[in-house]
């Protein structure tokens, strides 16, 4: 128990230091400009203020996500710093249950803490963790604690625990309504526990009553769901925007076979996140290597990873921060290089250095750590925002002039959330308060309705101006406009239009 709260303890330090350097939700930056989180945000105080999500305000993530992002709204309606802390436990959970998995095969060991403080860099410089805050980062510790518990289950020779079937019910439950795509790991560790209680005579009897605990999981995150919204009398709107639409609406049209699509998207994300991807592939080894009761280990991987893969990629989309998701994988790796680290040319140097000398052990770490840290501030793609103060920002520019009027409105049109609600806590001026990845005229001509009736007090658009959406514009005038970077390698103008009063 004390090793595991030094594994922890030590997890935490890791989060604070590669999250706090990584994400733009750390304190170290202006704000978090990712569209993504500042849409969870606005959807967040929309809630506060009374309104429905989807009903009254539409996005296209899950309900839960927007409840949490209520409560931070409800406590810091213009900071970040709930989000940091969130970003921070999530991840710190995940370089804790990645140490526990590999402990399961290495013992308690040293190897591991030299290890962790490369798996927690490796992740945050990669090219899919974009900007932070993401659901595929939160998501990371859920899917390795699933593998963790049945692995674990498998070592101990019983079946999964109340505890565990029950957590992993809840993690299920909470992907299911924050986003779903996720969900497709969970389908391949359902099924690989029903062939691993299936193929064992002592494990059959209680193949139901691990079920029933891992749904009561699911229905104590979904219930709570349904009787919000039904309250509300939203549920047609639940399941028309967070289902039909997501499914129907938002992916893309292909002739090629889906499942040459799917491999596209994979082979797109091997490519682009080599940073952790060698953890994954190395991992192979691992999964790979001669034991009579390793094929367990090695069957869930793929199950999971092919679930996974499959309700990832279903749509043919793979925007970069989408395959973030499949660091989860990386823990195999880890099991790997420790186990190298142990018995190959340096098993003598390390029981000569590292097992008794306390003061060496920590040495090192502190070296180890410092040049991560130093790895994290070369390769992240987020630093560049450092540079930046809040007044430096394109959102807080025209929060200025936004906030001349009293309780503003404002229509962020032709892009995702940009921030600007957030900066300037203007009230969204119609439903369809961004543009949204969906194929539905409706937002259009609700947004241009808006626009044309001249019923907000302002207009944000990036890239193109009103003119160029031709659009009417006898209500409104440019009051200004201003460049600025958007992530490392892009920077866009943004056009501030007033109406004319």
């Amino acid at each position: 128990m004390k090793r595991n709260r030094n594994l922890l303890l030590f997890s935490m330090l890791l989060s604070v230091l590669f999250i706090g350097l990584g994400s733009k939700s750390s304190p170290l930056y202006p704000l978090n400009d990712w569209v993504d989180v500042h849409c969870f945000f606005t959807m967040g105080r929309g809630i506060v203020d009374g309104l429905v999500p989807y009903r009254d305000l539409y996005e296209q993530k899950g309900p839960i996500l927007y409840f949490v992002y209520a409560l931070f709204a409800l406590l810091s309606r213009d900071s970040f710093v709930l989000v940091f802390l969130l970003e921070v436990v999530t991840y710190a959970l995940f370089l804790f249950f990645s140490g526990l998995l590999a402990q399961l095969y290495l013992g308690k060991t040293r190897a591991i803490y030299f290890l962790l403080p490369v798996l927690g860099a490796a992740v945050v410089t990669s090219w899919s963790f974009t900007h932070g805050g993401s659901v595929e980062q939160h998501g990371l510790f859920m899917l390795v604690y699933g593998m963790y518990s049945v692995l674990r289950a498998i070592k101990e020779k019983r079946s999964l625990t109340f505890t565990q079937a029950f957590a992993n019910g809840i993690f299920a439950g909470i992907l299911l309504w924050v986003k779903y795509t996720a969900l497709g790991f969970y389908i391949g560790l359902a099924l690989f526990v029903l062939i691993w209680y299936l193929t064992d005579p002592a494990l059959r009897k209680k193949l139901l009553l691990t079920i029933g605990q891992f749904l009561l999981g699911v229905a104590v995150v979904s219930v709570p769901v349904f009787l919000y919204f039904g309250i509300h009398g939203a549920i047609g709107d639940l399941f028309t925007v967070y289902f039909y639409n997501n499914i129907f609406l938002y992916g893309q049209e292909f002739t090629e076979p889906r499942i040459e699509v799917i491999w596209n998207c994979l082979i797109g994300a091997v490519q682009y996140n080599l940073n952790y991807g060698w953890l994954i592939w190395s991992g192979i080894l691992f999964l790979l290597r001669k034991d009579p009761e390793h094929w367990k280990a090695a069957l869930m991987a793929a199950l999971c990873f092919a679930g996974l893969t499959v309700t990832t990629f279903w749509g043919g989309i793979g925007y970069d921060y989408y395959s973030l998701i499949f660091a989860a994988f990386c823990v195999f790796g880890l099991i790997v290089w420790a186990t190298l680290l142990q018995h190959t040319v340096v098993h003598t140097l390390w029981r000569k250095w590292f097992t008794n000398q306390l003061p060496v052990v920590i040495t090192s770490l502190i070296l180890l750590v410092s040049l991560m840290v130093n790895n994290t501030l070369q390769f992240n793609q987020n630093i560049y925002l450092m540079a930046y103060s809040k007044e430096d920002t394109v959102q807080y520019r025209f929060a200025k002039i936004i906030q001349t009027v009293d309780d503003p409105t404002l229509l962020n049109y032709g892009f995702l959330d940009g921030g600007f609600y957030y900066a300037s806590g203007a009230t969204p001026a119609c439903r369809y308060f961004c543009y949204l990845n969906i194929d539905t005229q409706e937002m259009w001509d609700e947004q241009n309705a808006c626009i044309q009736n001249g019923e907000t007090d302002f207009i944000v658009t990036r890239y193109y101006t009103l003119e160029q959406y031709y659009l009417d514009m006898s209500h409104y005038e440019l009051v200004d406009q201003f460049t600025h970077p958007f992530d490392k390698n892009y920077s866009y103008t943004y056009y501030l239009y007033q109406k004319i009063t």
